[in-house]
């Protein structure tokens, strides 16, 4: 291989790498305004889905009052995402039993049937479509962190989404009687 080949083959191998670079550093400000458009994909341990997902549950519920979180659930989200996902859908759940039973809108022997008493309290009215349909909605995130093996979602997604739990758990509370301990 003579010298003029050898720079021929360098310039080969460089010039879509540096075609890439140049393109990205053009069009910096496109990309960036393209990527907060992204809905799904992953980026090391970025997952857009699962924080666009609990991003649409809040905007879908303003009426809900908010919490705030504990430092104590943001560390748990970061080192344990499924945990605390886990550990807030199920205080949502037992929240929602509670208040079914309490209100009768389903069955006693029915008391570890959570989409049962779920399903009641839609029927019944008592929650407003939009806080029904945020329930859904957590609980289908909820599926997702059980049952992806790929799950690994930005903490600040985890923390919004056990921050909705809370709050749907305490609207929960607020309409179950008083003395209602199921």
């Amino acid at each position: 291989m003579d010298g003029l080949t050898f720079i021929v083959e360098i310039a080969k191998a460089v010039a879509w790498p540096a075609a890439a670079v140049l393109l990205g550093s053009l069009f910096r400000k496109h990309l960036a305004d393209l990527s907060k458009a992204l809905t799904k994909g992953k980026f090391g341990s970025l997952e857009f889905e699962f924080a666009r997902r609990v991003a649409d549950v809040a905007a879908s519920v303003p009426d809900l009052p908010s919490s705030s979180v504990s430092p104590t659930t943001i560390g748990h989200a970061a080192v344990n995402p499924r945990g605390a996902i886990l550990e807030a859908w199920l205080a949502v759940e037992e929240q929602a039993i509670t208040l079914a039973l309490s209100r009768n809108l389903m069955q006693p022997t029915a008391r570890r049937y959570p989409l049962g008493a779920i399903q009641g309290i839609a029927k019944s009215g008592l929650l407003s479509s939009n806080h029904v349909l945020a329930l859904s909605e957590l609980q289908q995130l909820r599926n997702r962190a059980t049952h992806d093996p790929d799950f690994s979602p930005d903490p600040d997604a985890v923390v919004s989404y056990v921050q909705l739990a809370n709050d749907l758990t305490n609207e929960l509370r607020k309409l179950t009687p008083p003395g209602s301990d199921v």
